[in-house]
């Protein structure tokens, strides 16, 4: 059993004939569809977890092009809204599911940018809900970002569990970070699990916490993992910015990088751009676990003044991750679809001054090497997932809640 939660690799082919209902004496695994998929890091959890995702559905060509490589699954081309239950059943060649799971498009929501409350995007949980309300499968996952507990005054979350209690479901939210559970990122989204089958559904035990907590200090977890427990055996780049594959710089020297190079011989997408000359010369000033208001402002470019003060003459509260070097010795701050770009926030390397490559990106949400990333807008694929390893911690949760009630195997 690996640290996902199942065997790490293992992806048997699914049988058109599974049904959602286990046989006596029968091990079958349950089965899941997946919308809103994207490139995979949920459903890589799930199936690590002990699921078989059956279908992944999104509308991002690109995206699917990656899905299609690194599951079993069908990769289903499609608009959320023009699909029926039926649909995605006849598509996933399955007469039910025992779990749908997605997180509907969220960027209406997300604190990284504009909150715009009239975004279609923001609807999208609507479209989640009506398939949900198609297909009844007996357990439910929903992730989005923090925003949709508070955007509208809590008038989207009480929408969501409104829908679900009309559909005869129990539902527990709660917001997660997945450095709580081993990704070495401090990256917090909503999951909302629902069933149908009882209310003992349950949130996984955080098993990490930050290194000067008491739980940590007692020996009750794990400190965080950091950015060089999970970058430190990577090649650095100089000025192959582009070549692929490259060789591993060493053997891996963590349980975590032992984690990511399983089944990995060679490193891909391993690459990165260099800086303008504007962006080079705020980071050659800076050290690791430092940003923009490390430098005195006397010293910044002009352009910058008014960003770093308010009328008072006091610095900004904001601003605080914009050019931020990567600390080695902490976790990295949320990887989104900007970490190319080191103005957007905290995404340059500890060391080398250029924003991180895509593979160490995909190292910090936790996807393992040999989950390789193809097609056009890899950092959008990479930043917009659910990171492996908190989904499979989700996944272990909802297969035992399902194998309590007789569904498919323990």
């Amino acid at each position: 059993m690996s640290e996902f939660g199942g065997p790490v690799g293992v992806r048997s082919r699914r049988s058109s004939t599974d049904t959602a209902q286990a046989r006596p004496g029968t091990t079958r695994k349950p089965l899941a569809i997946d919308l809103f998929c994207g490139a995979g890091g949920l459903s890589y959890g799930l199936e690590a977890a002990g699921f078989s995702v059956a279908l992944g559905l999104d509308f991002n060509k690109h995206a699917l092009e990656t899905f299609r490589l690194n599951h079993s699954g069908k990769a289903l081309l499609a608009d959320a809204r023009e699909v029926s239950g039926d649909d995605l059943l006849a598509e996933a060649g399955v007469a039910e599911i025992d779990l749908l799971a997605g997180g509907p498009s969220c960027q209406g929501f997300s604190t990284h940018g504009k909150r715009l409350a009239d975004d279609p995007r923001n609807f999208l949980y609507r479209e989640f809900m009506r398939l949900v309300g198609d297909l009844r499968p007996a357990t439910v996952l929903m992730e989005n970002v923090k925003g949709i507990l508070i955007s509208g005054k809590g008038a989207f979350r009480e929408q969501v569990v409104d829908a679900f209690e009309e559909f005869g479901y129990k539902v527990h939210g709660r917001v997660l970070l997945a450095a709580d559970y081993g990704v070495p990122q401090m990256r917090e989204r909503v999951f909302f699990l629902a069933s149908r089958l009882g209310s003992d559904i349950t949130f996984p035990v955080a098993g990490f916490g930050a290194a000067e907590s008491l739980e940590v200090q007692a020996g009750q977890k794990r400190a965080h993992r950091t950015v060089s427990d999970a970058l430190g055996d990577l090649p650095l780049i100089g000025s192959d910015w582009k070549m692929q594959p490259l060789p591993y710089a060493d053997v891996p020297l963590t349980e975590y990088q032992k984690l990511m190079r399983a089944g990995s011989s060679k490193l891909w997408n391993h690459v990165s751009r260099p800086l303008s000359p504007l962006a080079e010369s705020i980071v050659t000033r800076l050290q690791p676990g430092q940003g923009l208001r490390s430098i005195p402002v006397d010293d910044l470019p002009e352009r910058f003044y008014k960003m770093r003060r308010i009328s008072t003459g006091e610095l900004r509260r904001d601003c605080t991750t914009l050019y931020h070097r990567l600390s080695p010795d902490r976790p990295s701050y949320t990887i989104t679809c900007n970490f190319t770009n080191v103005s957007a926030g905290a995404f340059t390397h500890p060391y080398e001054d250029r924003a991180i490559t895509r593979r160490e990106a995909a190292r910090l949400q936790s996807f393992p090497d040999r989950f390789k990333f193809v097609g056009a807008s890899i950092p959008h694929q990479i930043g917009n997932a659910v990171p492996p390893i908190l989904s499979a911690a989700v996944g272990v949760q909802l297969r035992e809640h399902l194998a309590r009630h007789g569904i498919a195997a323990a």
